[in-house]
């Protein structure tokens, strides 16, 4: 008796639809009934002739395919409740390589298995919000416009994400990013990364105001390609894109060669992160963090100090825990610093591309004044005197981590008293620039740890000092002589790093 195939034989396990409990008790009787068929035919198969064996193999073959789908069917993710499902397609979609849209990642892989997962996707507006185009030659600007406008229209009220690149050189006419992109959907961004011409910078600037007010975070580099930087903005100051209400948190800019803070009119009382990688005239900057008194994180370069007078306010920044100053003169820095009062300050870099000398007075009066604990300093660039050393570790002994300069002088002694823990007790990590004698910093690791002679395997004691990272170069020579104490340090848990080759003088 041929086999009797109905409609839903058809269509069982063919989709991802989301299934009752009813639906799923139909289908486990379904199930077993078919089941039962082909067990009948299995055995018909036994003992039939040979002529009648064909068919009935063809109908045992149909039967274990129909079978596979009503399983199929039945699978657990096809009872999952949808928020559920939600919650596995949001993970996935975190998982996935998020550096520009694509048919191999979340969210359009996941459209794609079949169409119920495809409406609960496009119900899924979480899954459209973030956009960044980290690779610039992925993709083309008009497929950077089409990707923006359907991942933005399913985003719903959620708070948009976008980080988008100009700077292809061909001649091939631009879109209107600032227009096609920004302007439909302005309201909803919280945060905005873009590297535009200083055409496109000039639309995003000339917006009405309030368009920007929802950002958080803002980050707009000016690229000019192969044509000359221009010293003038091409845009009219003052820039109004922001109210009095903006949002605005944290901001990054990268325009012309120097900007004017007068030029912007932006919410700077507000702001908690500022990082300004085009010169800022050390006046002008001073002028700037009289309204900035809420900052976190601050990162500036600064020109024009030796033309500066000394300040006659004092500029309290109480909440300020990280400073970046990159100085653009071959000058004394210590007028930029003079009126600045850092309570809260743990973090201080500072660096310039001419080298100039440690300035001792400068770090031990911006100490005394702010009562601040730094723990991690950068003098990468800065070059000092063994004295000064051992001044900066004696007056900062909060210090976990410290940057020392190729020129930097740190004498035995210096080492010798880190080692015993009397200066430089809560270190945790050194890096030494340019090219040092490995024996005194063995020593200064092995009196930390009070190793002696005796070899420790790995695994034996374990290291009791927070000091457990030291990075440097020597000569590779030493680095062979000395092999049987560095790994006898490195099981005890304490990391040296020898570099391979030394380090330019001006890498960060």
């Amino acid at each position: 008796m041929p086999m009797q195939y109905d409609p839903f034989d058809h269509q069982v396990g063919l989709t991802n639809v989301h299934i009752s409990e009813h639906e799923a008790k139909h289908t486990k009787a379904r199930l077993q009934a078919r089941e039962y068929q082909l067990s009948r035919v299995t055995e018909a198969i036994k003992n039939a002739a040979e002529m009648n064996r064909t068919k009935l193999i063809e109908d045992h073959s149909k039967l274990t395919t129909l079978i596979s789908r009503y399983h199929i069917a039945l699978a657990p993710h096809k009872r999952l409740p949808r928020e559920m499902l939600q919650h596995i397609f949001y993970h996935v979609y975190v998982g996935c390589n998020n550096s520009g849209p694509s048919l191999q990642n979340a969210p359009l892989l996941l459209g794609r298995i079949c169409s119920a997962w495809r409406r609960t996707v496009l119900r899924m507006p979480e899954l459209w919000k973030d956009l960044h185009f980290f690779v610039e030659n992925a993709h083309s600007r008009s497929q950077k416009v089409n990707a923006a406008s359907m991942w933005f229209s399913r985003a719903g009220d959620s708070p948009l994400s976008l980080t988008i690149t100009d700077t292809l050189e061909n001649s091939a006419p631009r879109e209107d990013f600032v227009n096609q992109i920004i302007v439909p959907f302005s309201h909803k961004f919280r945060y905005l990364h873009l590297v535009l011409h200083p055409s496109q910078i000039k639309a995003l600037f000339s917006l009405p105001v309030g368009s920007l007010d929802s950002l958080e975070e803002l980050h707009v580099v000016a690229h000019s390609g192969l044509d000359p930087i221009p010293v003038l903005p091409p845009w009219a100051p003052p820039i109004s894109v922001f109210s009095p209400l903006a949002r605005l948190r944290r901001i990054r800019i990268q325009l012309t060669p120097f900007v004017v803070p007068r030029t912007f009119k932006l919410p700077w009382d507000r702001l908690e992160t500022f990082r300004c990688d085009s010169s800022l005239q050390s006046e002008d900057c001073h002028e700037l963090l009289l309204s900035c008194r809420p900052l976190r994180k601050l990162h500036v370069r600064v020109f024009g100090i030796k033309h500066s007078g000394p300040s006659t306010v004092q500029i309290p920044l109480q909440n300020l825990r990280s400073l970046t100053v990159q100085l653009c003169d071959a000058e004394s820095y210590d007028l930029f610093f003079l009126p600045l009062i850092l309570p809260a300050l743990r973090s201080l870099t500072i660096y310039n591309y001419d080298g100039l000398p440690w300035s001792p007075r400068m770090y031990s009066s911006l100490l005394e004044r702010s009562g601040c604990q730094i723990e991690e300093l950068y003098l990468g660039t800065l070059d000092a005197e063994s004295r000064d050393v051992l001044a900066l570790l004696q007056l900062t002994p909060t210090l976990k981590s410290i940057t020392f300069s190729h020129n930097t002088l740190i004498d035995t002694d210096v080492l010798r008293r880190v080692g015993e823990s009397s200066i430089g007790g809560r270190l945790e990590e050194i890096f030494l620039k340019g090219t040092r004698n490995l024996d005194p910093i063995l020593t200064l690791l092995e009196t930390r740890e009070n190793i002696t002679n005796a070899d420790i395997a790995p695994g034996g004691r374990l290291s009791t000092s927070p000091l457990k990272f030291i990075e440097t170069f020597c000569d590779p020579e030493e680095a062979v002589i000395h092999s049987t104490r560095i790994q006898r340090l490195r099981n005890f848990g304490v990391e040296i790093s020898l570099l391979q080759a030394q380090e330019s003088y001006f890498h960060l």
